[in-house]
C-alpha cells in the first residue's frame, strides 16, 4: 500500500483535486504531498488538504517537459514515498505525465472523471470509453498509480490545517532542447472550470451566429460561455467551451442553459452547479427535471430580454 499521494499543481492548480487526494489518504492514513510551480499555490495547498509541499521552480521560458519528468523520476525514486501520483488534465500534464510514466514504468489513466479506492488501497480510475458510451473502471497493476483527472471534476473543500513547511526545488538539468521564446494569449474568456457564472448553449440555438450572441451576452454578464457536446460538433462553438462528460465538468453558482434539452452525458458536467435555470421551447425537455428554475421560451426571447434590463443598468455591479 502507497504511504503518499503526489498531486501535481501546475500554474493554474486544480484545488478540488488535492481535496479529492485528501479524502482518499485518509482512507489508509496517508498523506497528501503536493508540488506546485508557484510559491503562493504550495502555502495555499494546505488549506485544501495537503500535509507538505514542494515548490518548484521553472523559468519563464521552460518548456522542456521532458527535463521535468526526469526530475520527477529522481525524486520519486529517491526521497519521496509516492504511490499514487494525479495531476490535472491540462495541456501540459496530459505531455509531461505520459513521459513521467514511461519512466517510472508504471501505467498511466487519462482524462479521469472519478477516482476511488478498493478494499487493499489501489487506485480505481473512471473515464469515458467506446466513444463515450461507457465507462471504464481502470487499475493499475504496478507498483506506482499514476492518473490525469479532468479539472473542475470535483469542488475544492477548506480544511482547518496549518501552512506547513514548504520545500524550494530548482532544476539542475538546464540542457533544454525546446525554448518559449515568445507568448500570446489567444483569449481573455474567463476559465469555465473556474467560472461563478456560466452561460450555455446547446444545438438549440441553431447556429454559429446565435452563439456568437450569446458570447456577447456572456461578456455583458461578466459569464463563462459554455456549450453541449452536439453544439461543439456542429462548428457553433469551439471545443474549449464544451461542457460535460466528455468536457469539463463546472461547478459555478449559477448554470444558465439556453437550448439545451439535457443529455445525460451534458449534465454529468454540471450537477456541481448551485443553481440551474433552463431555457428551453420544448416544456418536456429533460434539462427541466434537473433545473432549479425554468424558463419555457424561446431562447432569443430571453437574451432580448437580458440584453435589454442590462442596458439600462440591471444585473452586475
Amino acid at each position: 500500500m502507497c504511504k503518499e499521494i503526489l498531486v501535481i499543481c501546475p500554474e493554474r492548480p486544480d484545488w478540488g483535486l488535492v481535496s479529492k487526494a485528501a479524502e482518499l489518504a485518509a482512507c489508509f492514513q496517508g498523506e497528501v504531498h503536493v508540488l506546485a510551480f508557484r510559491k503562493e499555490s504550495a502555502r495555499e495547498a494546505f488549506s485544501y488538504g495537503a500535509d507538505r509541499a514542494d515548490v518548484l521552480f521553472l523559468g519563464e521560458d521552460f518548456m522542456d517537459d521532458s527535463i521535468l519528468a526526469r526530475w520527477l523520476r529522481g525524486k520519486i525514486c529517491g526521497e519521496w514515498r509516492t504511490g499514487i501520483i494525479l495531476a490535472p488534465a491540462t495541456i501540459r500534464m496530459r505531455g509531461m505525465m505520459p513521459m513521467l510514466a514511461n519512466m517510472l514504468e508504471a501505467g498511466l489513466t487519462a482524462d479521469c472523471t472519478e477516482l476511488a479506492l478498493d478494499g487493499d488501497g489501489r487506485l480505481l480510475q473512471t473515464r469515458p470509453a467506446f466513444g463515450n458510451s461507457l465507462l471504464a473502471c481502470i487499475q493499475s497493476i504496478g507498483a506506482r498509480q499514476m492518473a490525469t483527472v479532468r479539472p473542475g471534476i470535483y469542488r475544492g473543500r477548506k480544511y482547518d490545517k496549518a501552512e506547513g513547511i514548504i520545500r524550494e526545488n530548482r532544476l539542475e538539468d538546464t540542457d533544454d532542447r525546446i525554448r518559449q521564446i515568445s507568448f500570446e494569449k489567444l483569449s481573455e474568456e474567463c476559465s469555465l472550470w473556474q467560472a461563478d457564472l456560466i452561460l450555455a448553449g446547446g444545438a438549440g440555438i441553431g447556429s454559429k451566429e446565435g452563439f456568437s450572441w450569446l458570447a456577447r451576452v456572456a461578456e455583458r454578464l461578466g459569464a463563462a460561455l459554455g456549450a453541449t457536446r452536439m453544439a461543439v460538433n456542429l462548428g457553433y462553438a469551439p471545443y474549449r467551451c464544451q461542457v460535460g462528460q466528455t468536457g469539463i465538468a463546472v461547478h459555478p453558482e449559477i448554470y444558465i442553459a439556453a437550448g439545451i434539452s439535457g443529455a445525460v452525458q451534458h449534465l454529468a458536467g454540471i450537477m456541481g452547479a448551485e443553481k440551474i435555470i433552463a431555457v428551453n421551447k420544448d416544456a418536456h425537455a429533460p434539462i427541466f427535471d434537473y433545473a432549479d428554475y425554468g424558463i419555457v421560451a424561446d431562447w432569443r426571447e430571453v437574451m432580448e430580454e437580458m440584453e435589454e434590463i442590462l442596458t439600462k443598468g440591471g444585473y452586475p455591479g
